[in-house]
């Protein structure tokens, strides 16, 4: 029965928070003094986001498949459940699969760690810190997810800043370089 119940609260979650993720092309989120690079912009194919439980190493993970980038064929959406007042270390692999050979983002962010910001927002008492750096300021490619005694079901939003030269360690500089919502239910 419990886990005809956890079926049944999944596909919910599938259902009513089909959202996908993207680049913000519009410049909304634009500090003003921060362009992304000159030539060819990447285009995330693969988002996947690793929650990893620090007492029991259980992996949920959360995925974004857009094959086609930006184009006709729908997105694949994976949310994940996550234990209540639990402790999550979080990995992100991040790909652009759109050229002729595969381009891994993740590794990309890491190299030029300076320039980059990963936010995170906080649904449901989530409480996500940062554990990497770029040497001075937190980059969040590795971080720690502590969830609360709240249970139900929301969305994770993930967003990548780029902040080459006006990065602080906060999220308001910048442009948004990918944004994505991941499905989550707390139980």
């Amino acid at each position: 029965m419990r886990q005809l119940k956890l079926t049944l609260q999944i596909l919910t979650l599938f259902t009513l928070f089909l959202s996908a993720c993207s680049k913000d092309d519009s410049g909304s989120n634009n500090d003003g003094n921060v362009a992304l690079p000159a030539g060819p912009q990447d285009t995330v194919t693969s988002f996947m986001v690793f929650f990893t439980n620090t007492v029991d190493s259980s992996v949920e993970v959360g995925s974004y498949d857009d094959v086609d980038g930006p184009g006709p064929i729908t997105p694949n959406l994976g949310g994940v459940v996550l234990k209540k007042n639990s402790t999550y270390v979080l990995s992100f692999f991040i790909e652009d699969g759109t050229g002729p050979s595969k381009v891994y983002l993740h590794t990309k962010i890491k190299n030029n760690g300076k320039d980059f910001k990963f936010c995170f927002s906080n649904p449901l008492g989530i409480n996500v810190v940062s554990t990497d750096s770029d040497g001075s300021l937190p980059i969040g490619l590795v971080s720690t997810l502590n969830t609360s005694n709240s249970t139900g079901m929301d969305q994770l939003n993930f967003t990548i800043k780029y902040q080459k030269g006006v990065k602080n360690g906060s999220c308001s500089p910048g442009i948004v370089y990918h944004s994505c919502n991941i499905p989550i239910i707390i139980n």
